[in-house]
């Protein structure tokens, strides 16, 4: 077989020439940046403004405690992998993103668990309840909270409060009413509200195995219990006034029975028609 040799070395120059070329203009563009430092790092905390407990400071304290810091560092030896696994230690931090830009910025994207409920349990526990009903140990005061105490069990705070104040919180009425909510031992929930110095209880919960049949007998629950209460308020205490009764109770469908308070001295129960409440 005859090589024509001549051809083989034209194409042979034409691909190192080639090969230059990209090198040359990978290097012009993408200069050395082995010696550069990081002139700047951007930390960003997404939804900081709903009751979230993480700032700036925080994560930055968190990276030097680490000596993770990215600040003055070169940037070649910055290693974004390691500051991503151990901001996710925190207890309070669900997802971290970590990037470079060309002009030297380190940039730290924080996505932080939300608080949903605090948990003041009977049993001396505290604790709070995120936004996805994973329980959340320690950290500060968040005023806005719907505080949950009683009878509560870490299994029922995560299974039945939870999806309650979920429920709870989408609804735009009863987010701004419910101050707390109260489990007592045989499993009915007592509510506070904002507004109104009065206690209303709303039964109890049907309990279910299945978490899918839980969810929606907590949601039916919600839906047919706090119904009835804002009818109770439009119609029975915007007549007789929100200070009358002491204590309102939702646990039978036929009736709600009413107490007074102290210095009205008699319990006073009402038959109401359950199509009406």
């Amino acid at each position: 077989m005859h090589i024509n040799w001549k051809k083989t070395i034209i194409v042979a120059i034409d691909v190192v020439l080639a090969a230059y070329i990209v090198l040359a203009t990978t290097t012009f563009n993408h200069p050395d940046r082995s010696d550069e430092t990081c002139q700047k790092v951007r930390i960003r905390i997404a939804d900081n403004d709903s009751c979230g407990f993480l700032s700036a400071g925080d994560v930055k304290a968190m990276l030097n405690n680490k000596q993770l810091y990215p600040s003055g560092k070169k940037l070649s030896l910055i290693d974004l992998r390691a500051i991503e696994q151990t901001l996710k230690q925190n207890n309070f931090i669900s997802g971290v993103q970590c990037y470079k830009t060309q002009d030297g910025t380190v940039g730290v994207e924080v996505t932080q668990r939300l608080p949903m409920i605090r948990v003041k349990a009977d049993n001396g526990e505290d604790y709070f309840i995120d936004t996805e009903g994973k329980m959340m140990q320690g950290g500060g005061y968040a005023s806005d909270l719907i505080i949950a105490t009683g009878n509560i069990s870490q299994w029922y705070a995560c299974n039945y409060v939870a999806p309650l104040a979920r429920w709870i919180m989408a609804n735009e009425l009863w987010k701004n009413q419910v101050e707390q909510i109260n489990i007592l031992p045989d499993k009915s929930i007592e509510m506070a509200p904002r507004v109104g110095n009065h206690i209303a209880c709303l039964g109890r919960i049907p309990e279910s195995k299945d978490k899918a049949r839980r969810e929606r007998n907590i949601e039916n629950f919600a839906n047919r219990q706090f119904t009835r209460l804002d009818k109770f308020y439009k119609y029975g205490l915007n007549k007789v006034g929100w200070n009358k009764y002491s204590y309102i109770n939702l646990e039978f469908d036929n009736q709600i029975i009413c107490r007074k308070h102290k210095h009205n001295k008699q319990e006073t129960t009402e038959n109401i028609q359950p199509e009406k409440i």
